[in-house]
């Protein structure tokens, strides 16, 4: 089914969302209260198998139909069957563990520990029944299209807030920024710089102010070269919240665009965005996708980026659109348009949290505004390069969710209806993971290990409860997200945040005001191979794993009467093994030069030097570099070689661009890859090239739809195999050199050490 057509093809659909109590708010409500009534009946453990049976096969056409259909209103009923069992299997199994199978029986430990895990389940249950209903209906938006009378269009400012990154980052942004397809005379660009405040610059430390002027300085050129306005402010004040409100003094635009440093957007990105806001006057932000051309650690690390799809892409592709059918959707940062008057009345960019972007948005919802989604990638952005960035996003992220729960209580606020309570209920509840995930990871152990008996029950009732439960999860899993998202990489995500996104959320709950802002480091390089220092909890986890395993083998072998028990748990534990050891391959920090990644484009090109002339078409591109595959020639590809420099012509675009030659490389097939690095002489050239890279928002979505394949349960278990082998393991024999060369400079440091002695004794 097309999703995206041409913009003048596009219908004006209505926004909603709108305040007060809906018809959709309740709909949920009697079908909820069927399957809970039907998860009471009790029945027989034959009986149980049976049911469990029939629901299970039940899914293999829904999983098929619903994979095929080709209407909205087919999707929809194979989407909602689906949903429906596997609730209903859930709920099943979640009586049954409430009702018959904790162990009040084998002592305090037991009873505490089995209180946790069961709490832990719960809290997966309810995680997933919340995920069941924002995906219910997803609401896929197609543009509004833009009046063809100019003076119709609204003023638009687009903010870029930076802090403390490289200049480099933010060229490409600007650039592209200064050339979005609006009228120019409605347009205005400011580079709002929160690093060259006057506090920075008259910073006690010398070194550090004048690193600060110099940056400030190259910002203040790198703005006027593109057509940008330079902004800072004389104290940094709350943060990216009180950047943005001291610029809202400077700027007038009815509309504001925020972009972060290196979110390039694409030329579209107004065209496609702006006629919302004309359509729905109560319309406050709309939100489209973070699209990212780098990799994440994970990514990076564990080499995944160029064949599965990006993290991000789980949120943005499929619960933002299930958010907006609620009209939950909500403002994430960067890549979206808001309403200047409604900022206004708000007093500016809420700053009580350090989500600023999330408050802002149930602050507008709390007015009866509105809040709506567009689902088309148009910005290309960075990730966090290493682990200790991640990690320091991503607790950030959770700690500010925490935080507007607590300081902002969504059941206190006006105008918002019974899910958009609900469901930013939810988005605080989600960190809760991390706790539930440790729980998890420390329950086979308990059980191995220590003989904590943390569940009452028999091999078949886990046969016949758990099993199918278990089943259902995955069969749902995939058909939901199964596209964005293969099985046992939101694991591997969820246990190498857990550690530290607990220690976060303890220090909100401790004091909801204490949480800084803390800025994601952007346009890193590593120069060599690195274990993070942010993986030592993970050693202990993994310590213990494989002693409950080694245990749990033994057991097994003298313990006949209990094997059907300690094989499930041991079966547990095997896997936790193996995604802890894919946890160790994460947090090894691979080597990585080039702080410019360089997306998937094909284009034809012609490349000239003299008189020779070589023809082949892009392969990717950034806004510094070129790659291309050149086609395969009878006289070959004689004088091709670094250091030459060449004349790059774009057949489609009628345009030109000069490079030097970095690298070639001969490939199997007679063509020949080509690594190239522009030398621009003109500022017309550099538009050109982030034109190039990251202009088209129909490459963006194309790029992103080959990574949407999905794959199988048992081709993603190899691959969680093959991670645990290699980049675990690589990980663990790193340690073992580093020991090594540390015990080596210990010896050679205690052979000088007695030399230095014995030449003292002989001279005395």
């Amino acid at each position: 089914m097309k999703r995206e057509d041409p913009l003048n093809d596009l219908p004006t659909l209505p926004l909603r969302a709108t305040p007060g109590l809906h018809v959709q708010d309740l709909a949920w409500l009697l079908p909820a209260s069927v399957l809970f009534l039907l998860a009471l009946v009790p029945t027989t453990l034959q009986a149980q198998l049976l049911l469990s049976g029939a629901l299970l096969a039940a899914l293999v056409p829904c999983h098929y139909f619903g994979r095929h259909a080709h209407t909205l209103r087919a999707q929809s009923l194979w989407r909602l069957t689906v949903i429906a069992v596997c609730t209903l299997l859930s709920l099943r199994y979640m009586h049954w563990r409430a009702t018959e199978s904790m162990p009040l029986q084998f002592g305090m430990a037991a009873m505490v520990g089995g209180l946790l895990l069961f709490l832990a389940e719960a809290y997966g249950f309810v995680n997933m029944v919340l995920g069941f209903m924002i995906n219910s209906a997803p609401f896929h938006r197609r543009s509004v299209p833009l009046p063809a009378d100019e003076r119709a269009l609204p003023t638009v400012d687009v903010f870029i807030p930076t802090y403390n990154e490289d200049a480099a980052v933010l060229r490409p942004t600007v650039i592209a920024a200064t050339q979005l397809n609006y009228p120019a005379h409605k347009l205005r660009v400011y580079v709002l710089d929160d690093g060259g405040t006057a506090q920075k610059l008259a910073d006690p430390d010398a070194l550090r102010a004048d690193a600060a002027r110099r940056r400030a300085e190259s910002l203040k050129a790198l703005a006027e070269r593109y057509g940008a306005t330079y902004l800072t402010r004389e104290r940094n004040l709350h943060a990216k919240a009180g950047n943005l409100n001291a610029a809202l003094a400077h700027a007038r635009g009815e509309l504001l665009l925020i972009l972060d440093c290196d979110h390039i957007p694409t030329a579209d990105f107004l065209r496609r965005t702006v006629g919302f806001f004309l359509a729905d006057p109560k319309l406050f932000v709309l939100q489209t996708p973070h699209n990212f051309v780098s990799p994440d650690p994970l990514e990076r690390n564990l080499d995944t980026h160029h064949e599965s799809p990006a993290e991000n892409e789980l949120f943005y592709d499929v619960m933002q659109p299930g958010l907006d059918f609620w009209g939950t959707s909500f403002f994430c940062g960067s890549a979206a348009v808001l309403r200047r008057c409604v900022i206004d009345e708000l007093g500016g960019i809420s700053g009580r949290t350090i989500t600023e972007d999330a408050e802002t948005t149930l602050d507008a919802l709390s007015l009866g505004y509105k809040a709506a989604y567009y689902n088309r990638p148009m910005v290309s952005g960075l990730q966090p390069e290493t682990f200790a960035g991640f990690i320091v996003q991503r607790v950030r992220w959770g700690q500010g969710m925490w935080q507007i729960f607590m300081l902002k209580n969504p059941w206190k606020q006006p105008k918002l209806r019974l899910v958009q309570r609900i469901l930013y209920t939810n988005f605080a509840f989600y960190w809760g993971f991390a706790g539930a995930r440790l729980i998890m990871l420390l329950a086979p152990p308990a059980y191995l290990l220590l003989g904590i008996n943390l569940c009452d029950t028999t091999a078949d009732q886990l046969l016949a409860y758990a099993g199918p439960a278990l089943l259902g999860s995955l069969a749902s899993t995939q058909f939901i997200y199964g596209r964005v998202r293969w099985p046992f990489v939101s694991q591997l995500y969820e246990i190498v945040q857990s550690v530290h996104v607990v220690r976060g959320l303890w220090e909100v709950m401790r004091r909801p005001t204490a949480p800084s802002f803390k800025v994601t480091p952007k346009g890193e390089t590593l120069d060599a191979d690195f274990v993070s220092s942010l993986a030592r909890p993970f050693y202990v986890l993994l310590a213990l794993t494989a002693a409950a395993v080694l245990a749990g083998l033994y057991r097994w072998q003298h313990e006949p009467w209990n094997q059907g028990a300690i094989a499930f748990v041991l079966f547990w534990g095997a896997l936790d093994l193996l995604l802890l050891l894919g946890v160790l391959g994460i947090t090894f920090e691979r080597r990585q030069l080039r702080n410019e990644p360089r997306a998937p484009h094909e284009e034809g090109v012609v490349l000239h030097s003299g008189r020779r002339t070589w023809t082949g078409a892009t392969v990717d591109a950034s806004s510094t570099g070129l790659g291309v595959q050149l086609s395969p020639r009878p006289e070959g590809f004689g004088g091709l070689a670094p250091g030459l420099r060449v004349d790059v012509e774009l057949p489609g675009r009628q345009r030109r661009l000069h490079a030097t030659v970095l690298g070639v490389r001969p490939r199997r097939d007679g063509s020949v890859g080509v690594g190239l690095r522009y030398a621009f002489d003109s500022v017309l050239q550099e538009r050109l090239a982030v034109d190039l890279a990251f202009g088209s928002s129909e490459v963006l979505v194309a790029n992103n739809r080959r990574r949407h394949a999905g794959r199988s349960v048992l081709r993603s278990l190899a691959a969680l195999f093959r991670h645990a082998l290699t980049d675990g393991l690589d990980h663990l024999l790193h340690l073992r050199e580093l020991w090594v060369q540390r015990q080596r400079a210990r010896a050679a440091q205690r052979r000088d050490k007695r030399r230095t002695m014995d030449e003292h004794s002989h001279e005395a």
